[in-house]
C-alpha cells in the first residue's frame, strides 16, 4: 500500500491534536542482521518481487513514491544478492509488433516508478512479465522475459495497457490468454478519493483487459483501497485484498461475481506459498507509525508486518509470521523461493532475507 502523504491531511491534524509518540526503532538507518533476518541494502522500496523460472533469480519491482521520483525494475541474483538494473536502460526501443492499447507506442522513460507485478507464461510458452507503472503515465507496462541458457535474464518492452482515466492502479495479474487483470485503489482527480478509501469506504475496483477489446469493470470488485490481487492456477479465481475493507474477496472471472470473503486486516500483495496457501503481507496500521515513515519513503520503516496464510477452499486463515522494528518492516510481499523466503516494502533501502524454516514453525 503506498497512499501519498497529501491524501492523509485528516490523520496527519489528528496525530498531532492526540500526541501520539511513535514507538523506539520505528525509523530504521543501520543494516544489521537480526538473528535470522538478514537485510540486503542498497535498493529502493523493493514493493514487489516476482521468482524467475528456476529460481536463481528475482524481478525487483522497486517503487519511485508513485511517480513523485523514478523506481527501476531490479535483477536480483539470490546466490551471491548482487543486482543489476533491468529497466530504466539505457536503449529502450519499441518492437515491431506491439502488444498491448495501440495508442501505447512507446517505452517508459527515465521517470519509470513501478509498482505492483506478475510474470505470467503465455500460451505459446513465453514468459510476461507485467508491472503497475506511475511514472511518466499510469499504465500496465507488458515486458518479454528472454531466458538464455548460461545467461542472465533479460527484459524487452512489448507495450502498454492504458487504464481509463481518473484511475491510480495498484497491482495486476496476467493469463496465458494475455489478458490482464488489475486493481484500481483510487481516483486520483478525487481530492478525497485516497482519504475516503483510508476511511473505509469505496475507492477502488478492479479491471480486465483483453486484447483488442480493452478494459472492462468487473462487476462487484469495489472497495475500499483496493491493493493486490493474485490469480489461481487454473485462472478461473481472483483473489483482491481490498485493504481498508479489511477483508479478501474471493472472484469468479467465469461468473463474475463474488464467491468468497475472508477477514484480513490490511492486506498488500498476496503469493502463493510452498503449500498451496496464498501468503498475505498485511499491516498493523498505527496512524502514528504510518505517518513516521511516509515524510521520507527512502528511510527503512519498522511497522509492524504479519505473513498470513490463507486456505484458497476454506478462506480459513493462520499467522505465519509476525515481525516489528529492526532490520525491516511494512512489509508488502512474502515470496518464497528454495529454502528462503524474499520480503519486500514499499518504503526504504532494503529487502530482508529470512529463512523458509521461520515460516513453517
Amino acid at each position: 500500500m503506498n497512499t501519498p502523504a497529501r491524501y492523509l491531511v485528516a490523520p496527519a491534524l489528528a496525530l498531532l491534536l492526540c500526541g501520539c509518540d511513535v514507538p523506539e526503532g520505528t525509523l530504521i538507518t543501520d543494516c544489521e542482521d537480526n538473528g535470522a533476518l538478514h537485510p540486503v541494502c542498497g535498493l529502493q522500496s523493493p514493493e514487489d518481487i516476482a521468482v524467475v523460472p528456476g529460481g536463481d533469480y528475482l524481478l525487483l519491482s522497486e517503487l519511485g513514491n508513485m511517480g513523485e521520483y523514478p523506481g527501476r525494475i531490479t535483477l536480483f541474483r539470490v546466490d551471491d544478492e548482487s543486482t543489476r538494473t533491468l529497466y530504466p536502460m539505457a536503449i529502450a526501443q519499441a518492437p515491431a509488433v506491439l502488444q498491448g492499447d495501440p495508442g501505447c507506442v512507446e517505452p517508459p522513460g527515465e521517470e519509470m516508478s513501478p509498482h505492483g507485478s506478475h510474470l505470467v507464461q503465455l500460451e505459446d510458452g513465453s514468459w510476461r512479465y507485467l508491472v503497475v507503472n506511475h511514472g511518466g503515465r499510469e499504465a500496465v507496462e507488458l515486458f518479454s522475459l528472454e531466458l538464455s541458457a548460461g545467461g542472465e535474464p533479460e527484459l524487452r518492452w512489448q507495450g502498454c495497457v492504458l487504464p481509463p482515466a481518473n484511475t491510480v492502479m495498484n497491482d495486476v495479474v496476467g493469463l496465458a490468454s494475455g489478458d490482464v487483470v488489475y486493481t484500481r485503489m483510487y481516483h486520483p482527480d478525487d481530492f478525497l478519493g485516497a482519504l475516503r478509501g483510508m476511511l473505509g469506504l469505496v475507492s477502488g475496483d478492479v479491471w480486465r483487459w483483453s486484447p483488442g477489446s480493452g478494459s472492462r469493470l468487473l462487476p462487484g470488485t469495489e472497495g475500499a483501497l483496493t491493493n493486490g490481487i493474485e490469480i489461481s492456477g487454473d485462472e478461473r479465481y481472483i483473489f483482491i485484498n481490498q485493504y481498508m475493507d479489511k477483508e479478501i474477496h474471493k472472484y469468479d472471472l467465469q461468473a463474475q461475481q463474488r464467491v468468497a470473503t475472508a477477514s484480513v486486516a490490511h492486506a498488500d500483495n498476496s503469493t502463493w506459498g510452498p503449500g498451496g496457501e496464498l501468503w498475505l503481507a498485511t499491516h498493523d496500521m498505527e496512524i502514528p507509525v504510518y505517518l513516521a515513515c511516509t515524510e521520507d519513503h527512502r528511510v527503512t520503516c519498522g511497522m509492524a508486518s504479519t505473513i498470513v496464510a490463507l486456505d484458497p477452499e476454506t478462506m480459513d486463515t493462520r499467522v505465519l509470521f509476525r515481525h516489528q522494528g529492526p532490520p525491516m518492516g511494512a512489509v508488502t510481499v512474502a515470496t518464497p523461493n528454495r529454502d528462503k523466503v524474499y520480503l519486500g516494502s514499499f518504503l526504504g533501502d532494503r529487502l530482508l532475507v529470512a529463512p523458509l524454516d521461520e515460516f513453517q514453525r
